[in-house]
């Protein structure tokens, strides 16, 4: 039998990129319940992304830190009627997780340097283990994220330019269903795949409830990253992959209940 058979678990992903992950939960026997937390929105402004595609010859290195972010700037490319691998030959990529890497690869597009810890602090060592201490680099990214990654970039020497391909907002979700299945006890597991996650799931169930509501319910993180913005929030994580892909936090989930917990 699957060790996820009988389980209700919350997605919370976005999901256009979610599709996969529902998927392999269902393959395993769980019963997935969709409420998406994030949603995706344009830049309010093209200006900063159209300048550094214009610009992209002077920099030495382009970092994508999220598949979204490989998207919407490769679909930039394409909207300005430009080639896509013309336009990245001579500048040097690199990827922050296999997933932002298979994504690039998709379009033709050779990876150079992919840090085998799948987050910024894995690069950033990345980059001090190549001697790397100077040059201009580009990352396309979130509107918001985090500022590690170009604060210690910075720190090393280069120049860092962050430009914003997309915005993540806040959908409309009317929380009663998912309160009443709290409630009832009816919920095993919920899953986050990223800070914006989490924060928006306690605003959806209040932050005078949601610690009562989750008491019983095991979390699961994609990554220590996202583990630690539930911690900040005072809740327990039970489940976070040795490797942040989806494949892995399902894999991590048979583990846990396959030694028994309930």
């Amino acid at each position: 039998m699957e060790r996820l058979t009988g389980k209700n678990v919350v997605v919370t992903r976005y999901e256009e990129e979610g599709e996969r992950f529902p998927a392999l939960l269902q393959a395993k026997g769980a019963r997935v319940i969709r409420v998406p937390m994030i949603g995706i929105a344009p830049p309010e402004d093209w200006g900063p992304v159209d300048r550094a595609i214009n610009d992209i010859g002077n920099y030495d290195w382009i970092i994508f830190t999220s598949a979204n972010g490989v998207k919407y700037f490769l679909e930039r490319i394409r909207e300005q009627g430009k080639q896509i691998r013309s336009v990245l030959a001579n500048t040097r990529v690199a990827a922050v997780g296999i997933k932002t890497a298979k994504a690039l690869e998709r379009h033709g597009i050779q990876v150079d340097f992919i840090p085998g810890e799948f987050r910024a602090e894995g690069l950033i060592e990345g980059f001090k283990n190549m001697g790397a201490t100077h040059g201009k680099i580009l990352i396309p990214r979130a509107e918001k994220g985090r500022e590690i990654l170009p604060e210690e970039l910075t720190r090393l020497g280069f120049h860092v330019d962050i430009v914003t391909v997309y915005r993540v907002v806040r959908p409309s979700v009317d929380p009663r269903p998912l309160k009443e299945m709290l409630q009832k006890g009816e919920i095993d597991v919920i899953t986050f795949t990223s800070g914006s996650c989490v924060r928006n799931f306690i605003e959806t169930l209040g932050k005078e409830e949601y610690k009562i509501l989750l008491k019983d319910v095991r979390i699961a993180c994609i990554s220590p990253v996202t583990a630690d913005v539930v911690r900040s929030f005072g809740l327990e994580v039970h489940i976070v992959p040795e490797r942040y892909t989806v494949e892995d936090l399902v894999e991590a989930m048979e583990v846990y209940y396959d030694k028994g917990y309930i």
